[in-house]
């Protein structure tokens, strides 16, 4: 069912609204840079939402964009093991939710009504603007479509709801990772930046300006390998958890070894070793893009970071398009530059990212600037 509506062809079909969101982002920038971190969590929200919903966002107060913040804010603090107590005692969930001890219990009463929210509210929407027969082009409008007529049933109606606010919620926090890692990079690797606007520059050549889509990445490899740079140098999910199936998997080859997987184990890739293992990736603390274009280079981080086999994320293919939508555009029409404190000396930001499922820099500063000939351009285009 995921497959139907979010494999590689399919997600093809979403281009022309990541494309849109993107063009929304850039005005942003240019009317207010130095609220790029905000502007980035709008752009992945409002994609999120209209690819399972097709629904548009106007604004951060959304309340659809605002219950998303929410859920990605308590998932990413309760999965913590030294948020709460309940983590390691596990017979705390017991508690009553009155007693001063167990302020979990409150709080998973509070984010029971904001999942409730998060599945609901935008389904119901769908459900509306189907009836009305002007429902975009989604996630959800196309599983709720059946070959003639035929009606769903209520359990396979509740696993598209399930499976839609999953992937609202995921895909709204995720992009947002990548992006702004993306904005630090720049701000760390100018020369890096530099080499990647060169490339674009001399691929679109003295015409009219337009878009970067996913059909230009072939002819621009640098950049290409830029974007894999921002995936390894910090993973969107450092640790991906995974659990074994209910019969133990024998003669796991893994290297030269060869192990056993109990039934039902708690499995922990941890894709950030991975992709700092310096045997494969050489200074892998370092934001090195051409480390992808050697003769032959080392593994790309997509093969880690959507997770592996049956689990692997099924909006990979949506994610990967919406990455190269932001990252390429922005190179084309924006420097990003280190900011500049009262005496004009050089901010250096702190390569620091705060802890939680989905790894986010710690908030930083830089100056976004409009380069020349773009400004007009940006504000004069249609969306």
């Amino acid at each position: 069912m995921l497959n139907r509506a979010l494999n590689n062809r399919v997600a093809q079909d979403y281009i022309p609204l990541q494309e849109q969101e993107v063009k929304k982002l850039m005005k942003r920038l240019v009317e207010q840079p130095e609220k790029f971190l905000d502007h980035v969590r709008l752009l992945s929200a409002s994609i999120a939402l209209r690819v399972a919903y097709g629904y548009t966002v106007k604004s951060f107060e959304d309340p659809f964009v605002q219950t998303a913040e929410k859920w990605a804010e308590g998932f990413s603090d309760f999965i913590q093991p030294w948020s709460y107590a309940v983590n390691i005692i596990r017979h705390l969930r017991y508690l009553p939710d009155w007693l001063p001890i167990a302020p979990f219990q409150r709080r998973v009463i509070e984010l029971r009504k904001v999942l409730s929210d998060l599945r609901e509210k935008p389904f119901s929407y769908v459900l509306e603007q189907m009836a009305e027969g002007t429902a975009e082009n989604s996630f959800v409008s196309k599983l709720l479509q059946t070959d003639e007529g035929v009606s769903l049933d209520e359990e396979t109606k509740e696993d598209i709801k399930g499976m839609a606010a999953t992937f609202y919620a995921a895909a709204s926090d995720t992009t947002v990772s990548g992006v702004q890692s993306f904005f630090l990079a720049m701000t760390l690797y100018p020369e890096t930046q530099a080499k990647a606007q060169a490339e674009i520059a001399s691929y679109l050549g003295s015409g009219p300006r337009r878009i970067i889509l996913p059909g230009d990445r072939a002819g621009l490899p640098y950049t290409s390998a830029l974007l894999k740079e921002v995936l390894r140098w910090h993973p969107i999910v450092p640790v991906i958890p995974h659990r074994s199936g209910k019969d133990d998997d024998e003669n796991v080859i893994c290297g030269t070894m060869s192990y056993r997987i109990p039934a039902k184990s708690n499995i922990m890739v941890n894709v950030w070793k991975i992709l700092h293992n310096p045997e494969v990736y050489p200074k892998p603390e370092l934001f090195v893009p051409e480390r992808f274009l050697v003769e032959n280079p080392p593994p790309g981080p997509e093969e880690y970071i959507f997770g592996f086999g049956r689990r692997i994320c099924p909006g990979m293919h949506v994610g990967q398009q919406s990455m190269w939508i932001s990252i390429s555009n922005l190179l084309s029409n924006f420097t990003i530059r280190k900011s500049k404190d009262g005496n004009g000396d050089d901010i250096v930001p702190k390569e620091e990212y705060a802890n939680g499922m989905v790894s986010h820099p710690k908030p930083f500063v830089c100056s976004v600037d409009v380069r020349d000939g773009c400004r007009d351009w940006i504000q004069d285009m249609t969306e």
